[in-house]
């Protein structure tokens, strides 16, 4: 027994719109990091990458201090968190308090915050140490 067009298309419909899905909402290789390894791939280490058209470092003391430096820019002194009940990286500046962000990676020095609301991404590569 075959089926008709009809059976054929609905059932392409229905095996097509998962892939579409995961395009839409996943991107390949990226996978959500949990407040742990969130953590452990910030603690002791350096974000290199350009945020507004201005390239910065932000490094990440295992303290819970954070200092972000824009290039030819004042370091920003602020402080961080691996959020575990959400499985968010929080950061607080003065004025405005703390934000937090879901975080995915593509692979071991990869980082991306994802601003709530929005989606903004902020893609950042994680080097090794103080590199300020």
């Amino acid at each position: 027994m075959t089926a008709s067009p009809t059976r054929r298309a609905a059932l392409a419909a229905l095996l097509t719109v998962p892939l579409l899905l995961a395009a839409v909402d996943g991107r390949a290789g990226e996978r959500r990091l949990d407040a742990a390894e969130i953590e452990a791939m910030l603690s002791g280490n350096t974000a290199i990458s350009v945020g507004g058209g201005t390239a910065y470092k932000q490094y990440f003391d295992p303290s819970g201090t954070t200092t972000y430096v824009p290039e030819g820019g004042a370091p920003s002194p602020g402080k961080w968190r691996a959020d575990a009940a959400e499985d968010h990286y929080c950061s607080y500046w003065e004025p405005s308090g703390w934000d937090c962000y879901e975080v995915y990676s593509e692979g071991p020095d990869s980082i991306i915050w994802v601003a709530p609301g929005s989606g903004t991404r902020y893609p950042a590569r994680v080097v090794l140490g103080d590199q300020l």
